[in-house]
Order: structure tokens, then sequence, then C-alpha cells
């Protein structure tokens, strides 16, 4: 079943120029993050500068400009659980996860494998949406999410 057609676009809304730029993560260890995202996932580093006692980053991914991950580094007081199920998860409140779309969710699933990286279960598709997806996490637990469309999907 393909996903139905988006509504159409409001020009007029007085907040037409909204467009996705950044998704914060917090983290207790800055230059363990920035390695992580940096060698696990190719994330390049785009700025990185203080903010009172914590480190930040702005990392964007190895071919797209228009995206950022900000890291946000230092102690963190109250770090959140790690969850091994992704239906666990959603009886949380809040920030659930990252999603990143990609050409072949197989292929990324195999290459973070090869790489060490903390996948959660196996790719699945949801016929609804028209997407195969899978998830994995950084090391302090937060959830990231690879999406690619199924043949015959609307972009």
């Amino acid at each position: 079943m393909p996903m139905p057609a988006d509504p159409p676009k409001n020009p007029a809304s007085p907040f037409a120029s909204f467009r996705g730029h950044h998704v914060g993560v917090r983290v207790p260890d800055y230059e363990a993050a920035r390695s992580w995202y940096t060698e696990k996932l190719d994330f390049r580093v785009v700025q990185e500068w203080p903010y009172g006692e914590l480190r930040l980053a702005c990392l964007s991914p190895a071919a797209d400009d228009d995206f950022h991950r900000e890291l946000l580094a230092g102690p963190v007081p109250h770090p959140n659980e790690v969850l091994d199920d992704l239906g666990a998860g959603l009886g949380h409140g809040g920030y659930q996860h990252l999603c990143l779309h990609v050409d072949d969710v197989d292929k990324a699933c195999a290459e973070l494998a090869a790489r060490g990286v903390d996948l959660v279960g196996e790719p699945f598709e949801i016929e609804e949406i028209s997407r195969r997806l899978a998830f994995f996490r950084d090391p302090w637990g937060n959830m990231i999410e690879l999406s690619q469309r199924l043949p015959g999907a609307r972009a």
C-alpha cells in the first residue's frame, strides 16, 4: 500500500520558511561522541565551540550539508535509560529517535555491524508507509532509525 499524497504546501503560512536543520543530543563525553559519530557513521565535523561547561559541535552526514547532528557534551546528571527493545521505548515520553534516509537498509546495517555499531533488532518493512526500516543506537542509548523507500514508493 503506497503512502497517500502529501497535503498541499502552504506558502502563505507565517512558518513557510521552517526547514529541518539539526537534532541535538546530550552526551557525557565530547571526545568519545565526536569519535563515534565520525568513525562509525562517517559524519563530518562542521563546527565546534564551548558553551559554559559544555563542548558543542555540529556534525553532518558524509554527503549531506543540509542536516546536522548537534552534540552537547559534558557531565550528564540524569542519563536516559538504555533500552534494548523498540517497543519499550514507546512507553517513554519525549525524544524517541532520529531518522536518516538511506538507499539500502540492509547494506547500511551490514556496514554498521562491521564497524561494531549496536543494532537493535532486524530490519523490517511497514507497508502502510512504504518503507524498510532498521534501528541502531549510539553508545549512550540514543536511537537512530534508517529508512529506505520500498520500490514504487513516492519520495
